[in-house]
């Protein structure tokens, strides 16, 4: 019980006060009462509305006029409820935005009894009274289908919202977990773990992406050049260490010098080395021992 009374008095969701969602739901409420009215006509609105002596036509421009003037004293509260919910000591909790709907509903039932009796429809045939408890009844349960299958579906945007939110913020955590390559149109060919790429070699128009899968050697041809990857990949850890070669500085196995020459092993049985061009020597060394 004390659970279920901290919920009532939680705090109303911010979605359900923005001043969008607040006029999208009067309008697909007025929608949806509009077309289930003429579809359904539920609780003898028909009669109701306008004793059987109307066409279907007349009904529909009846029963829309109806609705729309019953939907503007609606408007007129959301307009009300909106402006309350910015002041700063106000707080709309689940129970008060409840209790503010039934007392719309309460309205839109004495405006529909004063238009009844207005139109002489149950001012001498019925008593006021039993008017209102008809008209009650109609209103809450022709908006109140409505009213649920908007909350949940704001809910639900809500949710999803808050989900591509996390999602996004994981991917975004872990893109530096990842390389991508384009080719030369900027389209998506290839995404590899850091861990599994291994090299990367000019072929002409084209680059050959050295990496593994499942533990096995694979190799991927790109259309594009090894500039224009190096320069999408600059900060990465994969590294120009030749005019054809680019590696990832992380599968460094041996680093080897040859006379001039310097020379990488990558951590992968059978690999070739890899030449270090004195061009991007130094900038690799760097990279290797970062001075301090």
């Amino acid at each position: 019980m004390a659970e279920y009374t901290s919920t009532l008095f939680r705090k109303l969701p911010k979605y359900l006060l923005t001043k969008q969602n607040q006029t999208t739901m009067v309008l697909f409420v007025s929608i949806f009462a509009i077309i289930f009215i003429n579809i359904f006509k539920p609780f003898g609105s028909e009669e109701w509305m306008t004793k059987g002596k109307f066409t279907a036509t007349q009904y529909l421009l009846w029963s829309t006029i109806l609705v729309t003037m019953g939907m503007s004293i609606v408007a007129i509260s959301r307009v009300i409820m909106y402006h309350y919910s910015k002041k700063p000591t106000q707080n709309i909790t689940i129970f008060s935005y409840a209790l503010w709907v039934v007392v719309e509903l309460a309205l839109l039932s004495g405006a529909f009894t004063i238009l009844a009796l207005i139109t002489s429809y149950g001012g001498a045939e019925r008593d006021p009274f039993e008017i209102y408890k008809n008209a009650l009844s109609n209103t809450f349960f022709i908006l109140f289908i409505p009213y649920i299958i908007y909350i949940m579906y704001l809910s639900y945007q809500d949710k999803n919202a808050k989900l591509r939110t996390i999602m996004e913020e994981n991917i975004g955590n872990k893109a530096t977990s990842f390389i991508s390559f384009h080719d030369d149109r900027g389209i998506l060919q290839l995404t590899v773990a850091k861990e599994n790429l291994l090299y990367i070699e000019s072929a002409d128009n084209y680059i050959s992406i050295w990496y593994l899968k499942n533990g096995q050697l694979k190799k991927q041809l790109v259309r594009t050049t090894l500039k224009e990857t190096s320069n999408q990949l600059a900060d990465t850890s994969v590294v120009r260490t030749h005019r054809s070669f680019m590696i990832n500085i992380d599968k460094i196995k041996v680093l080897r010098r040859e006379k001039e020459n310097l020379f990488i092993e990558l951590d992968y049985p059978g690999l070739k080395d890899i030449p270090v061009s004195k061009t991007y020597g130094e900038e690799l060394l760097k990279r290797l021992v970062p001075v301090k």
